[in-house]
């Protein structure tokens, strides 16, 4: 074969080999594109699970005797549950919650549990004997999206605050109130929270409801 027919042959395989090469190509971008869309997913469920988590124990006090109830009855009256609108990296929303520790395998938004100090009363990751977490949006370093945050408490009682989901654009917690029932108005108070995570590497929109078990 002189040089002329093997550069017709190598044209003609080039022009057979390259359709095959792009639709790969294409295959490619569209599997890593899946498999991001569904890592973002699974972040996502796992940061609201906790969130949603955290707001079923907002109030739980741990009332074992009528002595129990009837020192909770006396004790100061506590904010167990708190919203704060729009103070956070584009204008998501703040939440933060109080309750006693439930037990000693209960874990904060960290997966960190509560230990007894010295053989004593008093427990660590507790303040005042309640756990606090909170989760809010802070602007990430070196990208434009933000991370959800979550605020808990150290062994000493001090708070802090850890990364638990990178590619956050906003977080919105609304109150939800009562619904009329059977042509009754609404009774007094909320019933839960509705929770909104809208991400940037997928633009996607994870929404939930969760009920207020412990506070009204």
């Amino acid at each position: 074969m002189n040089l002329l027919g093997c550069l017709v042959s190598m044209g003609l395989g080039i022009a057979v080999i390259a359709p095959l090469l792009q639709s790969s190509s294409a295959l490619v971008r569209k599997q890593i594109q899946l498999e991001k869309a569904w890592l973002v997913e699974q972040d996502a469920i796992r940061v609201i699970e906790l969130m949603a988590r955290a707001i079923r124990m907002a109030g739980y006090r741990r009332i074992g005797s009528l002595g129990d109830y009837r020192q909770a009855q006396r004790t100061a009256k506590v904010d167990y549950i708190g919203l704060e609108q729009r103070s956070g990296w584009n204008h998501s929303d703040l939440l933060w919650v109080k309750h006693e520790p439930a037990d000693s395998a209960e874990g904060d938004c960290l997966g960190n549990r509560v230990e007894q100090v010295a053989h004593g009363k008093t427990q660590s990751r507790t303040k005042k004997g309640l756990r606090h977490q909170g989760f809010f949006v802070q602007k990430a370093v070196g990208d434009h999206a933000g991370s959800l945050m979550c605020t808990s408490l150290d062994r000493q009682g001090r708070l802090q605050n850890t990364s638990l989901m990178n590619h956050i654009d906003s977080l919105q917690f609304k109150w939800v109130e009562h619904k009329i029932h059977q042509g009754r108005p609404p009774s007094a108070g909320r019933s839960g929270i509705q929770i909104v995570l809208k991400t940037t590497l997928v633009e996607r929109e994870f929404s939930r409801f969760v009920a207020l078990r412990n506070t009204p």
